[in-house]
């Protein structure tokens, strides 16, 4: 039965849309990009450690009845990768956001985040020895000024410290979309991030020293947004973008991470009544016309046909 169904899903995402997985690809952007603001507004009474700790605390417990009911245990074999990708997907992708987004606006952060495509295509072709053409190597060029551009826009002509921790972040991320690829055939994309976020907590709670006393001390609305950034961008957050890519085609789900930091500085604007400064908009226009450049050179495969490359 189950191969059937995967058979069926394997037929969808070649022929037609899923218009149910595309609603839940629009809710997905929708949390995801709430949760820059969001950060913002946890980080006035929680450090970025405890946040990060307590948010992913609260995920664990989430979807710790998936592993128990439905999942079960990875095999022991496949621990010590997943380890991996929890440390550079979750603990140093989740961490140095939070710090970076104690000084950097939260639209500003969403823009630096979305040069992540960038990091990941350099390491596909350092690691996975993928080929690049020139459109692509231009685009990773364009990025990088457009992410310059946006850490100058947040320093007030200088460079800000915290821009680089969220490119530092954006760094760690790539190597975990990268390596994911070994196991998403194995478990699925749900699933792998199911086992990811959990031992992502493991490796968190030795930075929770004094959480107790941080959630006692802080405000309830400080706490209900951390429970927030836990059910809804990291549970459902990720549970929806697993559900859209088995369901539709790859390229228009990608495409579609284009308009997180478009929502992600409007929500910012109605929640935290904060704007980036002009100057970190335009650094962020130049950057996602890089990244445009970069993932049309890999339609066009010149980069990135994993399934082609030969081991």
């Amino acid at each position: 039965m189950k191969n059937s169904e995967f058979q069926v899903d394997e037929v969808t995402v070649d022929t037609s849309l899923d218009w149910s997985s595309l609603i839940a690809l629009a809710v997905t952007l929708l949390v995801w990009s709430s949760a820059f603001a969001a950060i913002k507004a946890a980080l006035e009474h929680y450090t970025p450690l405890h946040l990060a700790v307590l948010r992913f605390m609260i995920s664990s417990l989430i979807l710790l009845p998936f592993v128990f009911f439905k999942f079960g245990l990875p095999q022991l074999k496949d621990l010590p990768f997943i380890f991996f990708l929890s440390a550079t997907g979750m603990l140093l992708y989740h961490i140095p956001l939070c710090i970076g987004e104690q000084t950097v606006a939260a639209g500003s952060a969403s823009l630096l985040i979305a040069t992540a495509p960038v990091f990941t295509a350099i390491l596909a072709v350092i690691i996975l020895k993928e080929k690049m053409n020139p459109l692509g190597w231009a685009g990773i060029i364009i990025s990088f000024a457009g992410a310059a551009v946006i850490s100058l826009g947040e320093g007030d002509f200088g460079l800000e410290l915290g821009a680089l921790w969220i490119l530092c972040a954006a760094f760690m991320e790539s190597f975990y979309f990268v390596y994911q690829k070994k196991l998403l055939p194995k478990y699925g994309a749900f699933r792998l991030t199911t086992y990811v976020i959990m031992a992502g907590t493991i490796l968190m709670i030795p930075f929770g020293k004094d959480l107790l006393k941080a959630v006692i001390t802080a405000p309830p609305s400080a706490t209900i947004t951390v429970v927030y950034l836990a059910i809804f961008p990291t549970c459902i957050g990720y549970a929806g973008w697993a559900y859209a890519t088995s369901r539709n085609p790859a390229s228009l789900v990608a495409s579609s991470l284009f308009l997180n930091p478009v929502m992600a500085i409007f929500i910012a604007w109605i929640w935290l009544d904060e704007m980036p400064t002009f100057i970190s908009i335009m650094g962020g226009v130049i950057a996602i016309v890089g990244v445009w450049m970069l993932q049309s050179s890999r339609r066009s495969g010149a980069i990135w046909d994993v399934s082609k490359r030969k081991t």
